[in-house]
């Protein structure tokens, strides 16, 4: 009889481990949901910051280079839920341990899903961020003029500090810029449409925007007198015949008018970090990333940014919130090149 019991204990035990072994299989192949199928368009817009015909048409693009992976829980991660979850990361900056709650995601598929999608954007840099050639410059001139009146523009600059964790090391304190946080100080310049045509994201934020640019190749390109037209930047910048600033002190009623038409145009610039950073939240929060892995997530960022302008997708936000261009840090002029060239825009053209 004792072992009668004990069989029958034995085969409980063994029925026990059969429905669990059953309920495994049956929670492997649970299906996730599908943000393209089960949102509208604009619910998809608001979550993820492009259409769905933009999304489907950037993972076109790079689906080659995504592998088709499965998470710690048993569940293939296709490709185009490696985009979304990626896409979402970069709009809420949320931790990817929430983020993978939020999309039944491990951390670690979350942190290889954002290496690997960032990845293959970034290679995508060529084709969507883009400075004019000097066959195309006439063009961007003409639509610069459009604007203000600026004749003979061909981008606006500037630098703009995106905030991450420190980087820890020997040079961590590089990374730290003059408002006291570790961040990457990043060079944009962008067009009349307000799309990036060429960024430099591999400095510290305690270097200086002028000298980022004088290291850059654009910089190297306009030094050489490739082109006729030229930059404006603010006045962190010196004055050159290729990259006109404001006048320090205006005297006369054609130098107002010049600074006015300046700041207008030159403002573009600064429209376009503010809604880049309005579109993607994780820019405006410390990146808890590798350095390298948050380099690669700002210029994601930009090309996604451009594909966006690209597709005439709107943003809700209000003009106040955008950042506008600083004027009070007034450098001197220094009599050079530039500030002649500036002299002779002034006196044609105001």
């Amino acid at each position: 009889m004792a072992a009668y019991r004990h069989l029958l204990r034995e085969v409980a035990h063994l029925g026990e481990w059969e429905d669990l072994a059953i309920r495994r299989r049956t929670r492997k192949f649970k299906t996730r949901r599908d943000p393209l199928e089960i949102y509208s368009e604009e619910e998809f817009l608001q979550r993820y910051r492009l259409s769905k015909q933009a999304t489907v048409d950037l993972l076109s693009k790079i689906q080659h280079l995504l592998p088709k992976s499965a998470s710690k829980r048993g569940l293939a991660i296709p490709p185009h839920l490696q985009l979304l979850v990626t896409l979402r990361y970069y709009v809420t900056g949320s931790l990817q341990l929430d983020m993978g709650d939020c999309c039944d995601m491990s951390q670690p598929s979350v942190s290889t899903c954002v290496k690997t999608v960032t990845s293959a954007i970034c290679q995508l840099a060529v084709d969507y961020i883009k400075f004019p050639s000097p066959a195309e410059e006439q063009d961007a001139m003409q639509q610069f003029a459009q604007i203000s009146v600026m004749p003979g523009v061909i981008g606006c600059v500037g630098g703009i500090h995106i905030p991450i964790i420190s980087p820890g090391g020997q040079d961590a304190e590089l990374y730290r810029c003059r408002e006291g946080f570790f961040s990457l100080n990043v060079m944009g310049v962008c067009n009349s449409s307000m799309l990036f045509t060429n960024l430099v994201v591999n400095w510290p934020g305690s270097v200086h925007d002028a000298h980022i640019f004088s290291e850059s190749a654009l910089c190297a390109a306009l030094e050489r007198g490739q082109y006729r037209g030229y930059l404006l930047g603010d006045s962190e910048y010196p004055c050159k015949n290729y990259l006109l600033t404001p006048i320090q002190v205006p005297k006369t009623v054609k130098e107002e008018h010049y600074n006015e038409s300046h700041i207008k145009t030159r403002n573009l610039i600064e429209k376009t970090f503010g809604i880049w950073k309005k579109r993607f939240g994780l820019l405006s929060t410390p990146m808890r990333t590798a350095l390298s892995t948050s380099k690669k997530i700002v210029t994601a960022c930009a090309i996604l940014h451009n594909i966006a302008i690209l597709n005439k997708l709107p943003i809700d936000m209000p003009e106040e919130e955008l950042e506008q261009n600083n004027i009070n840090i007034i450098a001197g002029d220094d009599g050079g090149p530039g500030d002649a060239c500036r002299a002779i825009i002034i006196e044609r053209f105001f």
